[in-house]
């Protein structure tokens, strides 16, 4: 009974904060905002993934203005053995003026390990081009995404120590986007944790720490029969430096297809 008004308190407290953000402010985070790990499917099993974000930007001149919206939709298949496909199709919409922001292909692969306790390693890649709202032109790119995680006790910890490396665009340089989580899980279906995501710049030339633009999360995970949902409300670490939002908030539902 109590996981039940639990449940519901969480999804029309959710509701509320899309109505009210969606109603007075603009769209800046990253369409892809997720920390990955070690949660693939299984062999010959496909999951669809949709993760949205909204947030309130900074006052910019060259930034997006009035409200935006940035999904990110992708279909997964399990190979077997530790490896995964995908395709990812991000959009997003800004002054009623809806667009497709590229399309990526991406593999992952995840070292055997325990699913309980211990360290446990693996690599996503994904190729394909992109743009954002920020930008005036897009760019094809590949991104590399280490997989360093570590479970104990009740708490689940994950590093991606990400690159993203131009291959055609206004952007040449190798860019280092770090991004880690945090969770500790309340029972077996509930998690509470902390999420990272930033952007340092070139990997030749690292910006100064308050030059970077950093976000840090407040997450709630919750497993369901079928799917898996993610919500989470970010702030800026330096809202006076080069962090691009006020504040971020986002929604990921992950659907099982078998």
């Amino acid at each position: 009974m109590h996981t039940k008004i639990l449940r519901y308190a969480l999804g029309s407290t959710l509701c509320w904060l899309l109505w009210l953000f969606g109603s007075t402010t603009a769209f800046a985070a990253s369409y892809e905002l997720r920390v990955y790990s070690d949660d693939i499917p299984h062999a010959q099993d496909s999951e669809i993934e949709l993760i949205m974000s909204v947030s309130q930007p900074k006052p910019s001149l060259t930034g997006p203005n009035g409200r935006v919206l940035q999904t990110l939709v992708e279909y997964g298949y399990g190979l077997g053995n530790g490896w995964a496909i995908g395709l990812e199709l991000p959009t997003s919409h800004l002054q009623g003026r809806t667009k497709v922001e590229g399309l990526k292909a991406e593999v992952q692969y995840v070292a055997p390990h325990s699913q309980d306790h211990g360290w446990y390693w693996g690599v996503r890649g994904d190729i394909g081009y992109t743009s954002t709202p920020y930008e005036t032109q897009g760019g094809n790119s590949m991104g590399i995404n280490p997989i360093l995680g570590y479970r104990w006790s009740t708490w689940h910890a994950t590093v991606n120590p990400s690159v993203e490396i131009a291959l055609s665009g206004p952007n040449t340089r190798t860019q280092f986007q770090p991004s880690a989580k945090i969770a500790n899980a309340l029972n077996s279906t509930t998690q509470l944790g902390l999420e990272y995501f930033s952007s340092w710049g070139a990997l030749s030339a690292v910006l100064a720490q308050r030059q970077r633009d950093e976000s840090l999360y407040l997450v709630w995970d919750e497993k369901l029969a079928a799917s898996r949902l993610n919500l989470g409300l970010g702030k800026p670490i330096h809202p006076a430096g080069g962090s691009v939002d006020r504040w971020i908030l986002k929604v990921g539902v992950n659907f099982d297809l078998d």
